[in-house]
């Protein structure tokens, strides 16, 4: 439960689909302010932030960068308290954002996926925010769908139920043609193998944050983490599918496995593909009592990461300094809707 009403100034930095829809979604909340949004992108630097979001306010024009965003609210009357950050999936690229924001002392929250759980890939990193957020009085989240939600933190609660866990693993299937341009080109749709495999090989395709989940559930449930592996192949179409010809790439299977001991304690298994029949979400406990439970259509990712980042900021302005994960705040409420007017 939150210890006070909601009041939160938020600037929007990277204005991409789902920066656009998380500004729409903000529009006439209860306690909250819009007080700025950065871009770069020409078409949208200079504009008014309502028309890009075809929404009804005051003239608010987009900043061409987020410093120029930060210093303009530090010189104005009215402080920027959260920035939400749409800006990258990869830590090292996200960083000189966040340590821009955290500067500015502001709360961030950041739809970067490897912000889930930083210290996997870099605890360096990891603890230079943490160290840098509490010393500004500040708090940090990544949080998204996935992950942040469908293949970690739902599975946790999913686990609360039981009297004892040996075995987590989420199944989750989306169907790549009705989701944004980015993630139909995130899978590799269309490419020969070749191709796909070249775009692993540099970080260009794939999934990002799916060890990041599987390492928040090992956290979740206390269980030590020997080894987390992962593995990426393509789904190769065996006819043509939604002008993707046969033999070439349909999207990918990739799966996330804590190993602790000889065993895999937690599975993560992703599949992206265009055209997928069974699109769903599933979560399978083994336990005492054991879990089976199918969300049937599964989350829709771009609405849900929506949702997320949004019922995320009454939490974040009320959490203490430093840099947090979906499994050290509550982030069980639902941000209230607008009220009617």
């Amino acid at each position: 439960m939150l210890k006070k009403p909601l009041h939160a100034r938020v600037a929007l930095v990277g204005l991409g689909p789902i920066g656009i829809a998380i500004g729409k979604t903000l529009v006439g909340r209860p306690g909250i302010e819009i007080l700025g949004a950065a871009d770069p992108a020409a078409e949208k630097a200079g504009r008014n932030f309502y028309d890009l979001i075809e929404s009804a306010g005051p003239v608010l024009s987009v900043d061409p960068s987020a410093s120029s965003l930060y210093a303009r609210s530090a010189g104005g009357r009215q402080k920027i308290d959260v920035a939400v950050l749409c800006t990258g999936s990869r830590l090292d690229s996200v960083m000189p954002q966040l340590e821009e924001a955290v500067e500015a002392g502001m709360h961030v929250v950041s739809t970067c996926e490897e912000l889930a759980y930083p210290e996997l890939k870099n605890s360096v990193l990891a603890h230079r925010i943490d160290q840098k957020a509490r010393e500004r009085g500040v708090a940090v989240l990544g949080t998204g769908v996935n992950p942040g939600l469908v293949m970690d933190r739902l599975a946790l609660a999913a686990a609360g139920a039981c009297v004892r866990v040996d075995r987590v693993k989420v199944t989750r299937v989306v169907d790549a043609a009705k989701r944004r341009g980015p993630l139909r080109a995130k899978v590799g749709a269309g490419l020969t193998r070749q191709e796909f495999s070249n775009g692993v090989a540099e970080r260009r395709l794939g999934h990002v944050g799916l060890s990041e989940s599987a390492a928040i559930i090992a956290l979740g449930l206390g269980l030590p983490i020997d080894e987390i592996t992962e593995t990426i192949e393509p789904v190769i179409a065996k006819r043509p599918t939604d002008d993707v010809p046969a033999g070439r790439v349909l999207g990918l299977h990739q799966v996330a496995l804590v190993q602790a001991g000889d065993e895999a304690r937690v599975v993560l298994d992703l599949t992206m593909v265009v055209g997928a029949s069974d699109a769903s979400d599933t979560i399978e406990i083994e336990g005492d009592p054991p879990v089976h439970l199918k969300v049937s259509g599964g989350f829709h990712g771009d609405r849900a990461t929506v949702g997320c980042v949004v019922n995320a900021i009454p939490f974040i302005v009320d959490a203490p300094a430093g840099l947090h994960k979906v499994v050290t705040l509550p982030l069980f409420g639902l941000f209230p809707e607008p009220t009617a007017s």
